[in-house]
Order: structure tokens, then sequence, then C-alpha cells
């Protein structure tokens, strides 16, 4: 398992009993089952959710079409065991999907599928494009993939201000990591390099606005369980505290009259033929 794996593998086992909590994940697996609606119609498909986390997307499609047949995997075993907890509390009592540890690197290139879908994860691996092509190659024919990633407004200003204090109180990952870097996905030139590396040549990227308003408290909770979790587990204790109250102050100075900073969490999809 590749260094970037293991980092995001330990980060999500950690977060993954609170991880199905974040709407604005909800809002966007909604987007992307509405997506693959309007492209396969009401056929009966076979669909791979690559990356799957607590199943937010894998969930919503397997609801909307009973009659098709999923596949989510995961490098998390917390993740994937939270992902079938929900399925197995559904209304429906979801039986059309397949959980299994799995990293993208060991998928059978032998089983084709009709849609892939790999949610906000391109941009925690080492080598997204040599995944898209794999990906890509795992289609049958008119088949899609759909991948989100998050706009350079996203998490503003809290990720500035959280990164700038985990590096100053020595998180080691934050002070690696390159903002500016195009694997990051932040842009639509990024998205279209990525796309031309791995010869996509068909795609479209549509830009969505997902936002509401959180408190200062709901803002520390959101940034301890996504992908800022693992570089506060770097921290010594009393960092984190220290990080914590600073954050708390800096955020404050965001809030509107109702205690609330807006959350921005604009996303592109990028749909791929």
């Amino acid at each position: 398992m590749q260094k970037e794996q293991k980092y995001a593998k330990k980060c999500f086992d950690e977060v993954a009993n609170n991880y199905d909590e974040i709407e604005f994940f909800k809002i966007s697996a909604s987007h992307v089952s509405d997506m693959i609606q309007k492209h396969v119609g009401t056929r009966p498909i076979k669909m791979l959710d690559v990356a799957c986390g607590t199943g937010n997307v894998v969930l919503e499609c397997a609801s909307r079409m009973p009659k098709s047949t999923f596949t989510a995997i995961d490098i998390s075993e917390g993740m994937l065991t939270r992902a079938r907890a929900r399925a197995n509390a559904t209304r429906d009592n979801l039986d059309n999907i397949e959980f299994h540890v799995q990293e993208i690197s060991t998928l059978d290139t032998t089983k084709k599928y009709d849609v892939i879908t790999c949610a906000y994860a391109l941009f925690f691996l080492a080598e997204p494009p040599a995944v898209l092509r794999s990906l890509v190659s795992l289609l049958r024919p008119m088949g899609i993939v759909i991948f989100t990633t998050f706009t350079d407004q996203a998490f503003v200003p809290s990720s500035e201000i959280f990164l700038t204090l985990l590096k100053k109180y020595g998180s080691q990952s934050a002070i690696d990591y390159d903002t500016n870097a195009w694997t990051n996905l932040k842009y639509n030139k990024d998205i279209n390099r990525l796309c031309g590396l791995a010869y996509v040549a068909d795609m479209k990227i549509e830009k969505k606005e997902i936002r509401y308003g959180l408190s200062v408290d709901e803002w520390w909770e959101l940034m301890n369980n996504t992908g800022f979790k693992g570089m506060l587990m770097e921290l010594k204790s009393e960092d984190y505290e220290s990080v914590k109250s600073e954050y708390y102050t800096q955020m404050l100075k965001h809030a509107d009259m109702d205690g609330e900073v807006e959350l921005i969490a604009d996303s592109y999809f990028v749909l791929v033929k």
C-alpha cells in the first residue's frame, strides 16, 4: 500500500463513525445519482463505487435502482463497517450491494461495469491519471465514470486558518501538503489535465454550489471528521488544544449575527465516457 493510501486509511478509520453525518456528502451523492439516472434511464445497471466511504453514493443509487447490482470498495474497514450497517438499517434493507475492503490497484480487470463512481478520492491518491485510466478500462460499451472533487473555494476560510495552525504546531503532513499541487483538482484546468493524462477525450465538467451555515462548534467537528483528521492526530495533546482555541478565535471573526460561518462545499462533477 502506498504512503498516501496508508495515511488515508488511518485517517478514515478514525472518522468513520461520524463521516456519514456530513450533510454536503449527502447532497453531492443525490446529485451523482441524478446524473446516473439521466444517463442510464430505467434500465438495470451494474455499478462500481470506488472509495465508497460510508456509502453515501452507493446507498443513494441502490435505493433508487433496486433492480441494479452494486459493488462498493474502500481501503478503510471502519468506513465499510459503517456502510454495511447503514445498508442493513434502511427501510428497504438493501441487499443489492456487495461491500469489499479493497485497493483500487487490485480490481479484477475482467469485470466490467455500466457506471463507476469515485467521490472526493482521486486527490488522495499518488497517481490519479493512472487510476482514472484504469477505471475507464473497466467500463462496458457506453459506460460512464463519474468522479467528484472540491473547487478552490471549498472550505474557505476554515481550511486556510486550519492549515496555518497545523503547520504552526508541527503537523508534518500539513507542512508537507502542497496547496498548489494540480493533483488537488481544485480547478477546471487541473481536471482537464487529469483527463488528458488519462487519455480521456470525452468528458463533461459540471460545477455545483453546495452551501449552508455552520456554527463554529460544527466547523470544529467537521474538521475533526474529514481528511484533516490525520493532521490533527500528529499533534501533542497540548498543541491540539492550542489549535482548537486559536481556531475558534479566528473563525468567530468570520461569523454572522447568528454565530454561523458559511460552509462552501462547491464541487465539480465530472462525467467521463
